[in-house]
């Protein structure tokens, strides 16, 4: 069999387009359509061996069963769900602060799955207050085009009264002008509005002159999460997600995690594969050797 003919099984048994192919190969899709008919005028050597690697790294990606940490309502879960229980049934504004890795975004997102009616956007520093509201003018079904006022006003509509609330993910991205946009939302609709990030977010809250005054003082409750996670919650997380797990290896991750749980999971899905690769069981000494490699 060619190596043209193993990629074509492969999108007829994925059901995949030739333009993903060509995508991951760095590929036009006319490329792969002229190859996959026997018509590459090009180095076909060359293409076969892109095609190979391309197809192995596929087939190793599908079998390799990522070990995921289990969403665990640890004592902070719970109290990070209360605050935004409150926030969305009494429509006020929640701030919730803490270091990265502790266990912020999966906290929103195990809230969004529950209520179907909260909105979560996960903002970057590319966002401009104009892509921030049209960012939730696509989640709630409002015109999202137009200018900075007419969002605001279109969104005011439809989420006036609406007992919605809005979850705003590394809010501490935000310039000075969303923050105030959401402000005004929140007066104006009497929704629920949390302000998710790293401690910064609180400074960028009070304004560097005092610009956000007016935003500051209507912010109810703030929830600091601290700089790191408790180990009884990390040994907590570990037991509901890796079944049958050894008390010394437990604390070796716990160790090894550095009350973070971004770095957590890191180790837990880089042990897991070493186990796979090396045929090795998943105990202290994989642990140890796969923290090695982690920057500290």
């Amino acid at each position: 069999m060619t190596q043209a003919q193993d990629l074509q099984n492969y999108i007829n048994e994925r059901g995949i387009s030739q333009g993903n192919v060509a995508r991951g190969i760095g590929k036009s899709p006319a490329t792969i359509n002229q190859y996959l008919q026997g018509k590459y005028a090009g180095d076909v050597a060359a293409l076969d061996k892109m095609v190979a690697a391309w197809l192995q790294t596929q087939r190793e990606r599908a079998n390799d069963i990522r070990t995921q940490l289990s969403y665990t309502y640890t004592t902070t879960a719970r109290r990070i769900e209360e605050v935004l229980r409150l926030a969305h049934v009494e429509g006020e504004t929640v701030v919730l602060y803490g270091q990265a890795g502790l266990g912020k975004t999966s906290a929103l997102e195990a809230y969004v799955r529950r209520n179907p009616d909260a909105i979560m956007i996960d903002s970057d520093p590319s966002y401009s207050a104009k892509v921030l509201l049209s960012c939730i003018a696509a989640e709630v079904g409002a015109e999202s085009r137009g200018s900075l006022h007419q969002l605001i006003e279109a969104l005011i509509k439809k989420l006036k009264d609406s007992g919605r609330i809005i979850l705003v993910d590394e809010a501490e991205n935000l310039p000075l002008r969303a923050l105030e946009c959401l402000r005004r939302i929140h007066d104006k609709t009497g929704i629920g509005l949390v302000l998710a990030g790293m401690p910064r977010l609180l400074v960028n809250l009070r304004g560097s002159k005092g610009e956000l005054k007016q935003l500051y003082s209507r912010v109810a409750f703030r929830f600091d999460l601290g700089d790191t996670v408790p180990d009884c919650e990390l040994e907590a997380i570990i037991n509901q997600s890796i079944s049958g797990i050894d008390p010394d290896t437990v604390q070796a991750l716990v160790v090894a995690a550095h009350g973070n749980t971004r770095r957590l999971a890191k180790l837990v899905r880089g042990v897991t594969r070493m186990t796979k690769v090396n045929n090795r069981p998943f105990d202290v000494a994989m642990v140890k050797e796969f923290e090695k490699m982690l920057i500290s």
